[in-house]
C-alpha cells in the first residue's frame, strides 16, 4: 500500500537515497528538520558567541514542555540527562537501598548494571520464548520488594510488556515501577499516566530521530513532592531553584525533576530533541504506530512465505516495532546485507529488523530478495 503522504515524509531522510535503513532500534538517522535546528544553534554560536544564552535557555524549557506533553507528563516531572544509562544510574541511586528489586534477563545492560553497581538486592526473572510473563514477576514479589524494573519494549526480541497490568500490581503492592522506554518512545504511543509508571528513562538517538548525548528522566510528581529523600547523587548550580543566583555556599535545590540536571545544558542535543519531538508530533504518534505496524506486518508476511522462523512475539498486546527472525549466522548475514546497502542488526540470536515510518515496502522487498540470494 504505497502512500503519497509517507513518500513525502521519506524525502526528509536523505539516508533513504543510499540505504534501505532498517536499524532504527540501534541508531536512527535524523530528518533534515533536526539537522537544520542544530545547524542554526552552531551558526549562532559561531557568529554571536554566547549572546543567545537566554534564547537557548528558552529552547530548553520549550523542549521540556513539548517532551512532557509527548509522553503525557507534567513539565515539572521531566529532567534532561545525557543518556538512558545516566537516568537509570540516578534512579538506582535513589531506590537501590530501599528494598528488594526485581528485573529480568532480557534487559539491556543499562537497565540492570547500575543497580548491581549500587549493591541492590536484585532478583532476575527468567524470560520464556523471548517474553517476560507478568506471572513470573508477580511470583518473585516478596515482603521486602520495593521496585520492579522493566523495558517497555525489549531490544533483543521486540517483546512489549503490558505496563498497564504491571502497574496495577505495583499499585496494589506499593512498589515503584521503573521503565526503560528507549525502544518505544518515538515509535509507539507512550503515556506515563495511562501506563502508571513512576520512573522512566529514554534517549534520543533511536526512535526519537534525535541526537547522541541526550536522554530523558521522568519522575512522577508525587514522588518529588513528598519528603522521600529523592535527591540527586551529584549536584551543580543548574540544579538550583534560581539558576541565575550564584551563591556558591548554599544549596537552594529545585523542587522539580530539573534538580537532577547536572552542569551547563547540552544545548545542541536538547535543541535536536526539541526539533525531533516537534516533527514527530506534527505527524502524530498514533499514525506513526499504525504505519510501523503495517510495515512490520508486511515483513512478517514475507518472512512467512519464506518459512523463516520469527523469534519476536506476534500477539497484538506484545508486538512492537521490532521483528527478530532466526538466522544460522546473524553477524555474517548482517555484513552481507550491509554490502548491499541494507542495514539491520544482529540481536537475540537472529536478525533484528526495526522499520520506522519513513521506510517503505521497497526497503523490505530489497531485504527479502537479499535473503533469498544469501548462501552461507
Amino acid at each position: 500500500m504505497k502512500s503519497a503522504h509517507w513518500n513525502r515524509l521519506r524525502e526528509d531522510f536523505p539516508v533513504t537515497k543510499k540505504y534501505s535503513y532498517l536499524a532504527n532500534a540501534a541508531i536512527s538517522p535524523i530528518p533534515t528538520q533536526v539537522q537544520n535546528a542544530v545547524s542554526e544553534f552552531y551558526k549562532d554560536s559561531m557568529t554571536d558567541g554566547g549572546t543567545h544564552w537566554h534564547k537557548w535557555i528558552g529552547c530548553i524549557e520549550e523542549a521540556r514542555r513539548m517532551y512532557a506533553a509527548f509522553i503525557g507528563a507534567r513539565v515539572d516531572e521531566i529532567a534532561f540527562t545525557h543518556s538512558t544509562s545516566e537516568g537509570m544510574n540516578i534512579i538506582a541511586h535513589l531506590l537501590a537501598h530501599r528494598g528488594h528489586t526485581i528485573s529480568n534477563d532480557l534487559e539491556f545492560p543499562s537497565s540492570n548494571l547500575p543497580w548491581i553497581n549500587r549493591g541492590a538486592d536484585l532478583t532476575i526473572v527468567s524470560s520464556r520464548n523471548g517474553m517476560v510473563p507478568i506471572a513470573s514477576i508477580r511470583n518473585a514479589i516478596g515482603r521486602k520488594t520495593r521496585t520492579i524494573i522493566t523495558s517497555h519494549v525489549q531490544y533483543s526480541t521486540g517483546f512489549k510488556q503490558d505496563l498497564e497490568t504491571l502497574s496495577k500490581i505495583c499499585a496494589e503492592k506499593n512498589l515503584y515501577l521503573v521503565v526503560n522506554a528507549t525502544q518505544s518512545i518515538g515509535a509507539l504511543n507512550f503515556d506515563v499516566a495511562k501506563f502508571g509508571v513512576d520512573f522512566t528513562v529514554a534517549n534520543g538517538h533511536k526512535w526519537l530521530l534525535s541526537s547522541f548525548g541526550i536522554g530523558t528522566l521522568y519522575i512522577k510528581s508525587k514522588l518529588l513532592d513528598k519528603d522521600l529523600g529523592l535527591n540527586p547523587p551529584f549536584f551543580s548550580q543548574f540544579g538550583q531553584a534560581n539558576k541565575e543566583h550564584f551563591d556558591n555556599m548554599k544549596i537552594r535545590m529545585s523542587k522539580n525533576a530539573s534538580k537532577f540536571e547536572l552542569s551547563t545544558p547540552h544545548f545542541p542535543n536538547i535543541i535536536a530533541l526539541k526539533a525531533a519531538v516537534a516533527y514527530i508530533s506534527k505527524i502524530n504518534i498514533l499514525r506513526i504506530e499504525e504505519r510501523i505496524r503495517y510495515l512490520t506486518q508486511y515483513l512478517i508476511n514475507k518472512l512467512a512465505d519464506l518459512k523463516i522462523q520469527i523469534l519476536s512475539p506476534l500477539t497484538d498486546i506484545h508486538r512492537s516495532a521490532i521483528v527478530v527472525f532466526k538466522s544460522r549466522s546473524p553477524e555474517h548475514l548482517v555484513e552481507y546485507l550491509r554490502k548491499r546497502r541494507i542495514i539491520v542488526s544482529a540481536r537475540g540470536g537472529g536478525i533484528r529488523v526495526s522499520p520506522h515510518f519513513y521506510n517503505d515496502e521497497d526497503d523490505i522487498d530489497k531485504l527479502i530478495l537479499a535473503i533469498k540470494t544469501y548462501h552461507p
